[in-house]
């Protein structure tokens, strides 16, 4: 039950606050996602249909070679609208984004941002590593999804996660590629929901938009208190636990949580489904008992503690031969083996045994069954040291297990600490982080049982966040920063108001009576116990003896009925010292007081004075003995006092015939043969166990021997299994790489071919690399071909320099072009170029071979029409001019030469109007540059003698597109007839 306050994992750190107010989109969740690298068809489901503005943030740590480039995040920006990277040292994490791990790194989460640590602080466990700190960062706006995976690695992650209030999403085992991770995340039984890949992200798009998503405050409380008492009221009916005196705080965060879970927005609705829903009640009740803890949380306070229990065994005189430990909310044990860990180290620092007995209890019977087992994720390396791992713990294909020395001196069990009876006569009581969530009064009730069940002198260890309180007067602060202190001397004051009696405190049969009402005070010593009761009953001889018959008290003079045994060692068992006479039918009064509990009388008779026991020599005395037995109700469990007291009266003297002597003789020798017999069949049986014992230590040999060896088996296979995971990871990248070469190369193919360019790769070796299948028509090549020289070759071009030119392209790095024609006719344009990759390395050059035919027939044929259109120009008899569009000549026909011999083609337009004498001609070519169809104009070309008339047609002359437009003019003579006939007006 020991957890760090989820007050100090929440998202309301300065830090995070500024990290927030940076970014331009609110972030709802960061999500994190787990996943073996070779499942890429996970990561691409997940993605698919992803919208933007969804306020989440995505960061993908999947299992990658370290030694290996990673295409992940061009494969993920595929699939998905997003914005993906790879992650870098100080990312600001954002909205609507998806970070990818760069192989070779783990990542962690600070601040909101994300950084990159070295591979070895994972050990191996790079997601569930990311997914703590995860959760330590983000708290309740974190959120995990384990996809398709080898191995457990994000259970314990994903854990955390929860733990801590996010959400965790699992894909369907039975729809994952490698189920071994979805699987064990789902028995773990932290998932809020189990789906296929494509289903998961619009699962956590609707919980982001979701209203039921606000959380629940105080004040929420405050407004209902009759519906928090009544689901109170329905917890304690069906589980028997009682969680009244718990912080409001705490229980509206936790039934928040479930409230989310069922999409449940109100307290009186979610009160109405547990009436309804034991299953519910149950699951509200493991939320409420926040089973959290780890190993050596805080060690630099596990360090201390040990440095305190040493001094107080070194300190203890006579030096302690056992300890007891009681770690009430013991979670899931891990507090509880740390500590017997650290006890265990200390028997070995110190040479000297010790009795080491833990009880861990706790009211959650699942964590109870979870701590027996004693099996934890491989994680726990992240926190135990690598020394303390081998020595006490074994590596097992579920995880770590603890070793049986240190299973053995746990006891578990389930157990109410402010209800039920606590354990007593501790040494250490270890209870960190649970006092945390309870109100004021009732954390003072808990210390109170505290005080009452530890020795004076007893070390208790809380967490860093909790205090004594009222308590702190019966305390002594050992260490005040990691809260270890010390119980006072005085004596244990009465349990808490409601608090049951102690353990063993009560049940007293009806023959112990007179002694419960005298021995019921604990601050009693023994010898004064003991005395008291002596006194009562006129102070007969007694010993007092413990369980296993050591006599811890003498009184009177018991000399008559025991003795030293001979020989050199010294023993105070009571079997061993009372005389033979009274040993059989002691023990066996022992061992009924011990089993029934009750008060037994053993009698016997003896002899004295001259005579001993069984001799029946004439003058000895029977003296009539009884042997009273009750068990003593002390500081310690199984006291039995004897008290021995011979019955009033003379003593017989025996004077007895000879027969009657020899009659008793006989029987004392039946007696003493019978003895040793029995003392020779103990001694063969003890010879036997002995035996028997060493066989059982050899099979305990062999099988650690089979277990060794199956660790090592286990080993060799998740490393086959991890290898397995990186080669199907690299032949998914390769897969993919693969199919985009195959689709570029495609595309290439086409491109060459529907170009209608022959080409030709040659190395630098001037050795054919590749070619396509036109160049077939300058030299026949075969695919054979490729890796043969180009000079053995010959080139079918009335060409004989393109060696020596590919060799100066290789020289000056310069492209090359000019146009060739084969043997058969055909004009190419010859390009070589330098080949070079993408690493600006030239591996050679390209030939490329354009056809140039249809060129060069364009241009026979425009040859052909302009020596046609030249040759219409000429055999006219009248003048004709060809202009463009900015009235400028483009050329004329010999007609007009001889009419304008002195006219300059940038003066034509102005000779010809200084010859008419008028600026129409300019106004008549301008009307057909202008688009417009302008009337024939006849104009009078004044002579020596007579005027010449002529008549002026101008039109467009159809060009090719993309061609300047060309404009015909006609000076067309009039016939004198035409001339006489009607004269223009003279201008």
């Amino acid at each position: 039950m020991s957890e760090q306050p989820p007050e100090q994992t929440t998202n309301g750190s300065t830090a995070d606050a500024d990290s927030t107010s940076m970014r331009p989109t609110p972030l709802a969740l960061v999500v994190g996602i787990g996943g073996s690298a070779g499942a890429l068809d996970a990561y691409e489901r997940f993605f698919v249909g992803l919208p933007l503005g969804s306020q989440m943030a995505f960061v993908v740590i999947s299992h990658l070679d370290p030694h290996q480039e990673s295409l992940m995040p061009e494969i993920l920006q595929r699939c998905t609208v997003l914005h993906v990277e790879a992650v870098r040292d100080g990312t600001v994490i954002k909205a609507d984004s998806v970070y990818v791990a760069p192989p070779g790194f783990s990542v962690a989460v600070r601040g909101g941002t994300l950084q990159l640590q070295a591979l070895s602080q994972a050990k191996g466990h790079t997601i569930d590593a990311f997914f703590v700190s995860l959760a330590a960062d983000q708290g309740e706006r974190a959120a995990c999804v384990v996809l398709s995976g080898m191995g457990k690695d994000g259970t314990a992650g994903a854990q955390a996660i929860k733990e801590a209030g996010g959400r965790v999403l699992v894909q369907d085992p039975s729809t994952a590629e490698f189920g071994s991770m979805p699987l064990s995340a789902v028995t773990a039984g932290v998932a809020d929901a189990v789906l296929p890949a494509e289903e998961l992200a619009t699962r956590l798009y609707t919980w982001v938009n979701a209203k039921s998503l606000t959380p629940l405050t105080s004040r929420d409380l405050e407004a209902e208190p009759t519906e928090l008492h009544n689901m109170l009221l329905l917890v304690r009916s069906r589980t028997g636990h009682d969680f009244s005196g718990y912080k409001p705080s705490t229980l509206v965060r936790r039934i928040d949580r479930r409230m989310k879970s069922q999409r449940i927005q109100t307290f009186a609705e979610y009160s109405r489904m547990l009436e309804g829903s034991p299953s519910e009640t149950e699951a509200l009740f493991q939320d409420l008992t926040i089973n959290v803890t780890r190993f050596f949380r805080d060690p630099d306070a596990f360090g201390q503690l040990k440095e305190h229990l040493r001094s107080m065994l070194l300190l203890r005189d006579p030096p302690q031969s056992s300890l007891r430990v009681w770690v009430p909310g013991c979670a899931s044990g891990e507090e509880a083996y740390s500590v017997a860990i650290i006890l265990h180290e200390l028997v070995e620092e110190l040479g000297r045994p010790l009795n080491i007995q833990i009880f861990a209890t706790d009211i959650d019977q699942q964590a109870i069954d979870a701590a027996r087992l004693s099996v934890y994720p491989l994680s726990i390396a992240h926190v135990v040291s690598a020394q303390r791992l081998q020595k006490y713990f074994r590596r097992s294909e579920e995880g770590y297990q603890i070793q049986g020395f240190i299973r053995e001196s746990v006891v578990f069990a389930l157990h109410n600490t402010f209800s039920d009876p606590p354990f007593t006569r501790l040494d250490l009581l270890c209870c960190r982080n649970m006092l945390i969530y309870f109100r004021a009064e009732l954390q003072q009730r808990v210390l109170g049982v505290f005080h009452y069940a530890l020795n004076p002198g007893g070390l208790l260890f809380l967490g860093t966040s909790e205090t004594l309180g009222a308590q702190r007067d019966h305390f002594a602060a050992l260490d005040s920063h990691w809260r270890i202190y010390r119980r006072g001397p005085e004596a244990a004051r009465p349990l808490p108001s409601g608090q049951m009696t102690p353990r063993g405190a009560g049940g007293l049969s009806r023959g112990a009576a007179p002694f419960q009402g005298v021995l019921a005070l604990p601050h009693r010593t023994l010898s004064q116990q003991a005395q008291r009761v002596l006194l009562s009953q006129y102070a007969p001889p007694a010993v007092v003896i413990n369980a296993s018959g050591d006599i811890l008290f003498v009184n009177g003079q018991t000399g008559r009925y025991l003795q030293l045994p001979s020989g050199t060692g010294s023993t105070n068992n009571v079997l061993e010292m009372v005389k033979d006479g009274l040993r059989y039918d002691l023990a066996g009064g022992i061992r009924e007081v011990q089993r029934d509990q009750r008060e037994v009388v053993v009698h016997h008779q003896f002899f004295t004075e001259g005579g001993s026991e069984g001799s029946g020599a004439v003058g000895s005395r029977a003296v009539g003995l009884d042997i009273t037995l009750r068990p003593l109700h002390g500081p310690e469990q199984g006291l039995v006092i004897i008290i021995f007291r011979e019955q009033s009266g003379p003593a017989q003297l025996l004077s007895l015939e000879t027969g009657q002597l020899d009659q008793v003789q006989s029987l004392t020798r039946e007696l003493q043969h019978t003895r040793e017999t029995l003392q020779a069949n103990i001694e063969e049986m003890l010879i036997s166990v002995e035996e028997l014992k060493s066989t059982n230590e050899e099979y305990q040999t062999t099988i650690e021997e089979l277990k060794s060896t199956n660790e090592e088996l286990m080993t060799s296979k998740e490393e086959l299994q991890s290898l397995n995971e990186e080669l199907i990871t690299s032949n998914s990248e390769h897969q993919a790489v693969i199919t985009e070469l195959g689709q570029t190369n495609d595309d290439m193919n086409n491109l060459l071919e529907s170009a209608g360019i022959a080409t030709l790769f040659l190395g630098n070796d001037l050795r054919i690399k590749r070619f396509t299948p036109k160049f077939a028509s300058v030299i026949r090549l075969l695919p054979s071909d490729i890796g043969r020289p180009i000079s053995d070759f010959h080139l079918k071009l009335n060409y004989p320099h393109v060696l020596r030119d590919i060799g100066q392209v290789l020289e000056t790095l310069l492209p090359f072009e000019t146009q060739v024609q084969t043997q058969d006719t055909h004009w190419h344009l010859l390009r070589i170029t330098p080949y070079r990759t993408a690493n600006n390395f030239i591996d050679g050059v390209v030939v490329a071979l354009t056809d140039l035919d249809v060129v060069k027939n364009l241009e026979a044929q425009v040859r052909i029409s302009a020596r046609y259109a030249q040759a219409l120009l000429e055999g006219l008899p009248d003048p004709v001019i060809v202009f463009d569009q900015h009235s400028r000549l483009v050329t004329a026909n010999p007609a007009l030469i001889r009419l304008l011999p002195d006219a300059e083609p940038q003066t034509l337009l102005a000779d010809l109007n200084g010859v008419f004498g008028s600026q129409d001609v300019q106004a008549l070519l301008d009307s057909v540059i202008a688009g417009r169809k302008p009337e024939a104009l006849e104009l009078a070309l004044s002579g020596e003698s007579q005027a010449q008339r002529f008549k002026l047609s101008a039109w467009p002359v159809s060009a090719e597109v993309a061609q300047p437009p060309l404009y015909l003019l006609l000076l067309e003579a009039l016939p004198p007839e035409f001339s006489a006939k009607q004269q223009p007006p003279q201008t």
